[in-house]
């Protein structure tokens, strides 16, 4: 079946409106004529498979990584390495204002600030022990099967390179599962999650493995997936894993939450000390480990962090202040504010509410901050869809939303980070 691309998708496809629905078509670009093979229902319309670019958009450019492409041995990673710069930022903005029209919101979106490749610091990959050998890799887009990665234009070079050691590594003591990792300050933080315990033999081979690969930390959760009732167990620690919140040093619990780039994360920090502005008594919600309070505290304000997993409200705690530089005006707090907001009278007293929630939003959260009066928020997300839903119920509560700022930091994949500022009218 040969289609038109009519226009780009909120996840990177192609989408082709046909007499019978919306046709998805992965790698496709608006203006091409493609010929594709049409799958499964997916919402309104049908998905497809790419089969051949028949009249190629002038915005198309060849990808960068090997592993980008459709199929199954297509990495899933990435979706649209196949888009050139400019046409790629305008998609990564329209993605956020398509987000806010759909719930009637009319407000600037700046420019998109991209960080550079090879600096995301952040990464899971999946692995399984087959008759072949171990693979470690991502996901296929279209299948759970694992991609072996060879190179990745988006993980700084650091992380590529220790895939092939810790595939050997892993050979003799994993049987399939994920790992995460995350590089810091002192080297290579690393989380096994698997079904296997770890035994003697990885015990004893851990501390000279490590030593060679750079890695400060390596842990084990004997659980797959990304979160576990129980945290890590720490395998050996040559050197606590830390990084630097804009001057103070914080030393990071296993599996941590942490902006996936250093360079987002100061795009995001600027923005909300700009924000924050002159506020004196400032509150962090869904604080992590201190990303964003630290530095307001490193700034002069008191500052009070909400966060959910004691471990990283301990590292708030535990904070370091730069050598030379004033005590810290920061308490921290455990509180799932998911199950248990902060009440409207909880908010009274605070000149300013910083948020960062997971992907869901903060729905709950945010109806109490439209019912109070705290003069200043400012929103950090990592989801343009959830944000315009918790944008309309601060708007109709009588907030005013000032222009929204981009931030990329998932480079090439369909998602987009923001942050905003909202001011009690």
């Amino acid at each position: 079946m040969d289609v038109l691309i009519n226009r780009l998708g909120a996840r990177g496809d192609g989408i082709a409106e046909t007499a019978d629905g919306p046709v998805y078509v992965p790698f496709a670009l608006p203006g091409e004529k493609v010929s594709v093979r049409v799958g499964k229902s997916r919402g309104d319309g049908r998905a497809a498979d790419l089969r051949d670019v028949l009249s190629p958009s002038a915005d198309r450019q060849a990808a960068m990584c090997r592993h980008f492409g459709p199929g199954e041995n297509g990495c899933g990673g990435c979706v649209s390495q196949h888009l050139a710069p400019g046409a790629y930022t305008d998609w990564k903005r329209g993605v956020v204002s398509a987000a806010l029209a759909r719930h009637r919101i009319d407000v600037e979106v700046l420019p998109v600030i991209s960080v550079s490749p090879a600096s995301r610091r952040r990464v899971r990959l999946a692995f399984r022990n087959l008759a072949g050998g171990m693979l470690i890799g991502f996901r296929s887009g279209r299948s759970d099967r694992i991609v072996e990665i060879t190179e990745c234009p988006v993980a700084m070079p650091e992380i590529v390179a220790l895939i092939p050691r810790l595939r050997d590594f892993l050979a003799g003591h994993a049987d399939r599962g994920e790992i995460a990792i995350t590089h810091t300050d002192k080297g290579a933080d690393v989380v096994v999650f698997c079904r296997k315990e770890p035994d003697l033999d990885l015990r004893m081979d851990a501390p000279a493995f490590c030593t060679e690969a750079g890695i400060a930390r390596l842990a084990w959760s004997t659980g797959e997936g990304a979160f576990n009732a129980e945290p890590p167990e720490p395998v050996i620690v040559l050197e606590t894993p830390s990084v630097d919140f804009g001057g103070t040093t914080v030393h990071l619990p296993s599996d941590s939450f942490l902006q996936p780039t250093a360079e987002g994360e100061a795009a995001l920090r600027g923005f909300v000390l700009d924000a924050v502005g002159k506020a004196d008594v400032v509150i962090d919600l869904y604080a992590g480990c201190g990303a964003f309070a630290l530095p307001l505290a490193e700034a002069g304000k008191t500052v009070t962090a909400i966060e959910g997993l004691a471990a990283q409200t301990a590292a708030i705690r535990n904070a370091t202040p730069r050598v030379g530089g004033a005590a810290l005006k920061v308490a921290a707090e455990t509180r799932d504010l998911a199950r248990q907001p902060l009440r409207t009278e909880e908010l009274a007293g605070y000149d300013a509410v910083v948020l960062d929630p997971p992907r869901a939003g903060a729905a709950a959260q945010v109806a109490l901050l439209a019912a109070g009066d705290v003069p200043t928020i400012v929103y950090v997300s990592c989801n343009p869809a959830t944000f315009a839903r918790d944008a309309r119920v601060l708007i109709d509560g009588g907030y005013v939303l000032s222009a929204i700022q981009p931030v990329d930091q998932f480079l090439w994949s369909s998602h987009v980070e923001l942050a905003s500022v909202f001011r009690r009218a």
